[in-house]
Protein backbone atom coordinates (compact mmCIF):
# COMPACT_ATOMS: atom_id res chain seq x y z
CA UNK A 1 0.00 0.00 0.00
CA UNK A 2 1.52 3.60 -1.01
CA UNK A 3 0.84 5.73 1.43
CA UNK A 4 2.83 8.84 0.08
CA UNK A 5 6.47 10.04 1.27
CA UNK A 6 7.31 7.98 3.35
CA UNK A 7 10.16 10.12 4.66
CA UNK A 8 7.65 13.09 6.06
CA UNK A 9 5.13 12.64 9.08
CA UNK A 10 3.42 15.46 8.36
CA UNK A 11 -0.40 15.29 8.51
CA UNK A 12 -0.59 17.35 5.51
CA UNK A 13 2.14 14.54 3.43
CA UNK A 14 -0.08 11.86 4.46
CA UNK A 15 -3.44 12.86 2.32
CA UNK A 16 -2.93 9.45 1.08
CA UNK A 17 -3.22 7.49 3.75
CA UNK A 18 -5.74 9.35 4.91
CA UNK A 19 -8.12 8.33 1.68
CA UNK A 20 -7.34 5.15 2.65
CA UNK A 21 -8.69 5.71 5.93
CA UNK A 22 -11.72 7.43 4.79
CA UNK A 23 -14.79 5.06 5.22
CA UNK A 24 -12.76 2.29 7.11
CA UNK A 25 -13.91 1.31 10.63
CA UNK A 26 -12.02 2.19 13.91
CA UNK A 27 -11.49 -0.79 15.88
CA UNK A 28 -9.72 -0.34 19.01
CA UNK A 29 -7.51 2.91 20.15
CA UNK A 30 -4.67 1.95 22.17
CA UNK A 31 -2.22 4.61 23.97
CA UNK A 32 1.27 4.04 25.02
CA UNK A 33 2.19 5.59 28.12
CA UNK A 34 5.45 6.45 29.08
CA UNK A 35 4.08 5.64 33.09
CA UNK A 36 1.59 2.73 34.45
CA UNK A 37 -1.60 4.44 35.22
CA UNK A 38 -1.52 5.25 38.48
CA UNK A 39 1.45 7.06 37.89
CA UNK A 40 0.63 9.17 34.89
CA UNK A 41 -2.26 10.57 37.38
CA UNK A 42 0.59 11.89 39.46
CA UNK A 43 3.06 13.01 36.71
CA UNK A 44 0.98 14.22 34.41
CA UNK A 45 -1.96 15.57 37.34
CA UNK A 46 -4.59 14.68 35.89
CA UNK A 47 -7.64 12.60 36.58
CA UNK A 48 -8.16 8.67 36.35
CA UNK A 49 -10.66 9.26 33.79
CA UNK A 50 -8.09 11.84 31.58
CA UNK A 51 -4.93 8.78 31.66
CA UNK A 52 -5.81 7.68 28.03
CA UNK A 53 -6.06 11.36 26.39
CA UNK A 54 -3.80 13.22 28.21
CA UNK A 55 -0.94 10.52 29.23
CA UNK A 56 2.44 11.08 27.67
CA UNK A 57 3.07 8.88 24.73
CA UNK A 58 2.03 7.93 21.42
CA UNK A 59 -1.28 5.92 19.96
CA UNK A 60 -2.54 3.66 17.38
CA UNK A 61 -5.67 3.73 15.45
CA UNK A 62 -6.55 0.03 14.54
CA UNK A 63 -8.91 -0.52 11.55
CA UNK A 64 -10.80 -3.76 10.86
CA UNK A 65 -8.75 -3.82 7.59
CA UNK A 66 -5.80 -4.57 9.49
CA UNK A 67 -4.60 -1.27 8.82
CA UNK A 68 -2.66 0.54 12.15
CA UNK A 69 -1.44 3.80 11.95
CA UNK A 70 0.31 5.73 14.57
CA UNK A 71 0.68 9.00 16.06
CA UNK A 72 2.52 11.52 18.34
CA UNK A 73 3.72 14.82 18.09
CA UNK A 74 7.57 16.37 17.25
CA UNK A 75 8.22 19.51 19.03
CA UNK A 76 10.91 20.34 16.35
CA UNK A 77 7.97 20.70 13.84
CA UNK A 78 5.49 22.26 16.28
CA UNK A 79 3.76 19.46 14.62
CA UNK A 80 1.62 16.29 15.07
CA UNK A 81 3.40 13.26 13.11
CA UNK A 82 1.60 10.19 11.53
CA UNK A 83 3.22 6.73 10.48
CA UNK A 84 1.74 3.41 9.42
CA UNK A 85 2.33 1.14 12.14
CA UNK A 86 1.13 -1.78 10.06
CA UNK A 87 -0.56 -2.81 6.53
CA UNK A 88 -1.54 -5.88 4.80
CA UNK A 89 1.79 -7.12 4.40
CA UNK A 90 3.07 -6.87 8.08
CA UNK A 91 5.13 -4.23 10.13
CA UNK A 92 6.56 -1.66 8.01
CA UNK A 93 8.24 0.28 10.95
CA UNK A 94 11.88 -1.32 12.21
CA UNK A 95 10.85 -0.84 15.65
CA UNK A 96 6.83 -1.34 16.16
CA UNK A 97 5.35 0.59 18.61
CA UNK A 98 2.78 -2.35 19.27
CA UNK A 99 5.23 -4.82 20.44
CA UNK A 100 6.09 -2.59 23.56
CA UNK A 101 2.71 -4.32 25.62
CA UNK A 102 3.46 -3.28 29.11
CA UNK A 103 2.20 0.05 29.22
CA UNK A 104 -1.02 0.58 27.68
CA UNK A 105 -4.51 2.00 28.26
CA UNK A 106 -7.43 1.40 25.96
CA UNK A 107 -9.75 3.97 24.91
CA UNK A 108 -12.33 1.55 26.31
CA UNK A 109 -10.58 1.49 29.60
CA UNK A 110 -13.58 1.42 32.68
CA UNK A 111 -11.00 3.41 35.61
CA UNK A 112 -8.62 5.25 32.61
CA UNK A 113 -10.72 6.59 30.17
CA UNK A 114 -14.17 7.88 29.89
CA UNK A 115 -17.26 7.21 28.18
CA UNK A 116 -16.67 9.26 25.42
CA UNK A 117 -14.18 6.88 23.50
CA UNK A 118 -17.32 4.57 23.69
CA UNK A 119 -19.02 6.65 21.21
CA UNK A 120 -15.55 6.68 18.56
CA UNK A 121 -14.50 3.34 18.59
CA UNK A 122 -16.55 1.02 15.73
CA UNK A 123 -17.78 3.70 14.32
CA UNK A 124 -16.24 4.34 9.89
CA UNK A 125 -14.03 7.79 9.77
CA UNK A 126 -16.25 9.83 7.67
CA UNK A 127 -14.34 12.99 7.30
CA UNK A 128 -10.39 14.08 8.07
CA UNK A 129 -9.26 17.90 9.19
CA UNK A 130 -5.75 18.85 9.81
CA UNK A 131 -5.45 22.01 12.42
CA UNK A 132 -2.91 24.45 11.70
CA UNK A 133 -1.52 26.84 14.25
CA UNK A 134 -0.83 30.19 13.87
CA UNK A 135 2.74 30.44 14.64
CA UNK A 136 3.73 32.75 17.99
CA UNK A 137 7.43 33.77 16.33
CA UNK A 138 9.66 33.52 13.37
CA UNK A 139 10.94 30.51 14.76
CA UNK A 140 7.84 28.79 14.64
CA UNK A 141 6.96 30.43 11.59
CA UNK A 142 9.90 28.21 9.69
CA UNK A 143 7.99 24.85 11.17
CA UNK A 144 4.87 22.98 10.51
CA UNK A 145 2.50 23.98 12.94
CA UNK A 146 0.20 21.34 11.78
CA UNK A 147 -1.23 20.75 15.84
CA UNK A 148 -3.84 18.34 15.14
CA UNK A 149 -5.45 15.84 13.11
CA UNK A 150 -9.55 16.28 14.03
CA UNK A 151 -10.90 12.88 12.49
CA UNK A 152 -14.80 12.72 12.59
CA UNK A 153 -16.88 9.49 12.59
CA UNK A 154 -20.33 8.77 10.93
CA UNK A 155 -21.88 9.18 13.71
CA UNK A 156 -20.59 13.17 14.13
CA UNK A 157 -19.01 12.48 16.72
CA UNK A 158 -14.74 13.39 16.93
CA UNK A 159 -11.64 13.19 18.42
CA UNK A 160 -8.69 15.07 17.59
CA UNK A 161 -4.75 13.85 17.37
CA UNK A 162 -3.14 16.92 19.12
CA UNK A 163 -0.09 18.77 19.91
CA UNK A 164 -0.49 20.50 22.62
CA UNK A 165 -3.99 21.79 21.88
CA UNK A 166 -4.92 20.85 25.35
CA UNK A 167 -2.32 23.05 27.50
CA UNK A 168 -0.60 25.20 24.99
CA UNK A 169 2.89 22.53 25.23
CA UNK A 170 4.14 20.49 23.46
CA UNK A 171 2.86 17.34 24.63
CA UNK A 172 0.67 14.89 22.40
CA UNK A 173 -2.77 14.26 23.42
CA UNK A 174 -5.74 12.55 21.67
CA UNK A 175 -8.71 14.35 22.59
CA UNK A 176 -12.52 15.59 22.34
CA UNK A 177 -12.57 19.07 21.12
CA UNK A 178 -14.17 20.12 24.40
CA UNK A 179 -10.70 19.90 25.84
CA UNK A 180 -9.08 22.12 23.66
CA UNK A 181 -8.02 25.30 25.81
CA UNK A 182 -10.05 27.68 25.24
CA UNK A 183 -7.13 30.52 24.91
CA UNK A 184 -6.19 29.35 21.43
CA UNK A 185 -8.70 28.85 19.31
CA UNK A 186 -8.44 32.56 17.82
CA UNK A 187 -5.12 30.87 16.41
CA UNK A 188 -6.18 27.70 15.06
CA UNK A 189 -7.43 27.42 11.06
CA UNK A 190 -9.03 23.69 10.96
CA UNK A 191 -7.88 22.56 6.84
CA UNK A 192 -10.67 19.86 5.33
CA UNK A 193 -9.06 17.36 3.72
CA UNK A 194 -11.79 15.01 2.49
Amino acid sequence: MNTDDKKSSIPSDKVKLFEVLKNQTLSKLTRFSWWESSEAMEQCEIAHEDVFSLTAGPVLLYFQSGLVVGAASDPAQNSVVIWVERDDTGYVTEEPTENDTDLTISALDNQYSNSYWNKIVGQNIKMINIIKRDPQNALLAELQNEVGVELVMDNGEKFILSHGLHNNSDDFSVIAESYIDRRLLENLERVKLM
